[in-house]
């Protein structure tokens, strides 16, 4: 079986399934993912080293969210983020105190707010999930901030 078509079919798989499992562990390689469930989302959380990177990038298309966390001028990778996703009422409903730097969450359509801070400033996105082809979110620090909050919407 073709890497493209497994990939889809554990993908298809997993997005089937994922309300049943706590989490579910991925093997690619030697290379081990595993997909977290909590409360009513599951995520995949990592991407540090060019292989974790690759591994996760083979599954983004299945993530109807996808974050990617970086610093500076050459978009170097964070990770340890804290964040928090909120729903339209403003409730929350995934807070991770480690994300990044990529992170990638089934949710349902809707609209939320992603909220994640690095070095005392919070960046904060809303989010509108609609389509099937999903939505990417960038949080990018450059420098020293002149405010302790930045803000950015998107639709």
């Amino acid at each position: 079986m073709n890497c493209a078509l497994r990939d889809a079919l554990v993908g298809a798989a997993l997005a089937a399934c994922w309300p049943m499992a706590a989490h579910a562990q991925l093997t690619l390689g030697r290379q081990v993912t595993v997909i977290q469930t909590v409360a009513t989302s599951a995520y995949l959380n990592g991407g540090v080293g060019l292989d974790e990177q690759a591994a996760m990038r083979r599954f983004a298309k299945g993530f109807p969210l996808r974050m990617v966390f970086s610093e500076n001028k050459n978009r170097e990778f964070l990770a340890d983020i804290p964040l928090v996703i909120s729903d339209s009422s403003g409730n929350s409903i995934l807070e991770l105190p480690s994300a990044g730097p990529m992170l990638y969450v089934f949710l349902p359509r809707g609209r939320y707010k992603v909220s994640a801070r690095f070095m005392g400033v919070t960046q904060t996105q809303e989010v509108t999930l609609a389509g099937h082809d999903g939505k990417d979110l960038h949080f990018h620090w450059e420098g020293t901030p002149r405010s302790s909050i930045w803000t950015v919407a998107r639709e």
